[in-house]
């Protein structure tokens, strides 16, 4: 990286200070006008939006609609129409020591927010948090990333068009630039990644004790009772994991099945991958790609000496790879054991490992061990089955019955716990994740306590103790 570069980057951080110390981000109809211009001019650019997330990821516009925009102009209108009630300052009783007094507490913006978003979902993951911190009064200097150009080019002239100079600013380019941005000052860093990116991110924050929230990921266990409903379950998982082509940070990562149901939901997966990439000609137009050829090769290495299912059953290593599309073709993994390569990280692709289980309690004391997954799946009718997996499985949320959909409403948060995250967002917990409680106490003249001043004796302690008991 050049210092042209760094000093563009320290000029993006020096120009959103200045924006935010001259206190126009503050008032409420001022951030309401700023999300409203915002989504305008998202629906404005949906055309371009659809083209730049075909270019980089292959995305349909079906799928680009479903998993990126709607999320972002339903996470917009949700903040704007509740942030007059989210700002306004909560009144508290005042404690004994405070009378006469009033006490509340508000929500002050943090000041200037870095976002540093991912490529997988570039426009919603992006958007989101910047949406989130306009709300919350801050400025914002944005990192996308370096895989998915297009989309974050697109992402620049929304925001220059919408949001006033110096509100938001976008800084391109890869891990250099990561570098130079993690080492200037901020007052909150937003980042969506991995755990180990993310582990980055915090020890840079640490020099300047500057709070974080960390959306992370892992592997994401899905269990299937032999209570289920196997067809819906597979139709359920399929969408789960074939949506982004499994590059979603709350996907699947691998499926424990009753041994009793076990040959009956791959067969209903596999029909189920039939149905869903009917042709190669829609495979190839419709399905997404694998993000980068480093992607595509390390994918491709974890399938080696495996025993691979598709729609038609048996099939090699190179049955599932089109190199020149970049897809993967869905595959089940069947017959592997918590050895296998596959099971070492976090998958991040269209890849399903099937593992049977028979004593549910047995299975369930390695996750006493295993770091906690940013999602948990369950599949049955019975509900002790439900209790009993998520009693050991600590996850940051839980989806009983189908696959992503608890994290899409934003009345509820999303976040991870421990290795899957730091935090959460979403709705009403956007505005939160942006702003910090302040306490203000506002004291009357009337009169003093007398026996809280010098000089102190036993008669001063003989009342504290009467007054504060």
């Amino acid at each position: 990286m050049g210092s042209a570069q760094e000093q563009a980057i320290r000029l993006a951080v020096e120009t959103a200070r200045t924006c935010f110390n001259r206190g126009s981000t503050i008032p409420i109809a001022g951030r309401r006008k700023n999300l409203a211009a915002l989504l305008r001019e998202i629906e404005n650019s949906q055309a371009d939006i659809y083209r730049a997330l075909k270019q980089d990821l292959n995305k349909s516009r079906a799928e680009a609609y479903m998993s990126e925009i709607s999320l972002v102009k339903a996470e917009i209108k949700h903040l704007r129409r509740r942030l007059p009630w989210l700002a306004l300052p909560r009144p508290k009783l005042p404690a004994l020591s405070q009378l006469p007094g009033c006490l509340q507490v508000r929500r002050e913006p943090y000041g200037v927010v870095l976002v540093m978003s991912p490529w997988n979902y570039p426009f919603q993951l992006t958007m989101e948090p910047i949406a989130a911190a306009i709300a919350g009064g801050n400025t914002v200097v944005v990192k996308p990333s370096a895989y998915t150009p297009h989309t974050s080019a697109v992402i620049e002239k929304i925001l220059r068009r919408a949001l006033p100079p110096g509100m938001a600013s976008v800084i391109h380019g890869g891990r250099a630039e990561n570098t130079a941005l993690l080492e200037q000052r901020f007052d909150h860093i937003f980042f969506t990644g991995s755990p180990a990116v993310g582990r980055v991110v915090m020890e840079a924050a640490s020099r300047h004790l500057t709070p974080v929230t960390l959306e992370l990921g892992g592997k994401s266990p899905c269990f299937v009772d032999r209570t289920a409903n196997i067809e819906k379950t597979a139709r359920r998982i399929l969408f789960g994991k074939l949506l982004n082509a499994g590059q979603t940070c709350v996907s699947i990562d691998y499926v424990y099945v009753h041994e009793d149901v076990r040959a009956q939901l791959i067969a209903a997966l596999q029909a189920g991958i039939s149905r869903a990439l009917p042709s190669e000609h829609y495979r190839k137009s419709s399905f997404v790609k694998i993000i980068s050829p480093k992607h595509f090769s390390r994918l491709s290495g974890l399938l080696a000496e495996q025993t691979l299912l598709g729609p038609d059953g048996e099939g090699l290593v190179e049955d599932f790879l089109d190199p020149q599309t970049q897809q993967i073709k869905p595959v089940i993994v069947d017959n592997l054991s918590w050895d296998s390569p596959l099971m070492a990280e976090e998958i991040f692709g269209p890849i399903l490992p099937v593992l049977p289980f028979t004593d549910l309690e047995t299975t369930l004391v390695a996750y006493e061990e295993r770091e906690h997954p940013l999602a948990l799946y369950i599949f049955t009718k019975d509900r002790r089955f439900a209790r009993q997996v998520m009693g050991k499985v600590n996850a940051g949320g839980v989806c009983i019955n189908d696959t992503l959909l608890h994290m899409s409403s934003s009345k509820a948060p999303f976040g991870g716990v421990g290795n899957s995250g730091m935090g959460n967002y979403h709705g009403d917990w956007s505005f939160k994740a942006m702003t910090r409680e302040q306490t203000v106490l506002r004291k009357s003249w009337l009169f003093d306590i007398p026996v809280r001043h010098h000089p102190y004796g036993e008669r001063s302690l003989k009342l504290l103790h009467t007054l504060l008991r």
